[in-house]
């Protein structure tokens, strides 16, 4: 089975060594959008009212196949 990378970037770049084995590119994409909806899902922005979460997804070759963002936005209505 290839082996597949998922960098992590969520206002720092957490770079995947290990990797994991997936089925296929699509098995792959499935781990990186789970990925980034658990991530966008625990951490809260710090600092402003936007922020993006990504995950990009590299092969064996170092080639980036994909790549999964979330964004949030926050806007005052009121202060």
């Amino acid at each position: 089975m290839p082996r597949y990378f998922f960098d992590i970037h969520d206002g720092r770049i957490d770079r995947d060594e290990d990797g994991i084995e997936c089925a296929d590119l699509q098995a792959a994409v499935l781990q990186a959008k789970k990925a980034v909806s658990s991530i966008a899902a625990t951490e809260v922005p710090k600092d402003g009212e936007r922020h993006t979460f990504t995950v990009l997804v590299t092969d064996e070759t170092g080639q980036a196949v994909y790549l999964a963002a979330m964004t949030y936005t926050g806007t005052w209505l009121s202060r």
